[in-house]
């Protein structure tokens, strides 16, 4: 945007004014450029390596949590279920928000018989992230 353009136009005709004003204004739309260019090193969704490695470590998570071995979308996917759980209220009602947020396109399915299915999940990392209780059966893709 052109802030300079807010002027009034008593002020337009003041050079070092609008000198200065200008060299402010593009001090400031600098630093929003620096600070959109960091944002996306600060993403779980796109930390990579040891990026992601040091995101984890910043919420007193490790790989080592998974396994030392894990692939980074298997860490990734451990750490978003970590967070979503985190977050989590607590109660069955909002079970199927916090399952959609920690693995993307799950799906729960009450069997009538006091057991759950849930398919779409990763039973390894699942079954580090939270406790698979009795009666609960996931199903991989």
């Amino acid at each position: 945007m052109d802030w300079l353009s807010l002027f009034p136009g008593a002020s337009r005709d003041k050079p070092r004014l609008m000198a200065l004003a200008g060299a402010v204004f593009r001090q400031a739309e600098d630093l929003v450029s620096v600070i959109e260019a960091l944002q996306p090193a600060f993403s779980f969704a796109a930390a990579e390596g040891i990026q992601l490695d040091s995101l984890a470590r910043s919420v007193g998570l490790d790989r080592g949590d998974v396994g030392a071995d894990a692939q980074d979308e298997a860490f990734r996917q451990y750490l978003l279920a970590k967070l979503a759980l985190w977050s989590w209220d607590g109660t069955n009602k909002t079970v199927p928000a916090v399952l959609h947020t920690a693995f993307p396109g799950v799906m729960q399915t009450d069997n009538g018989d006091g057991t759950v299915s849930i398919t779409g999940i990763n039973g390894e990392v699942a079954g580090k992230v939270i406790p698979i209780p009795a009666g609960t059966k996931t199903i991989k893709n």
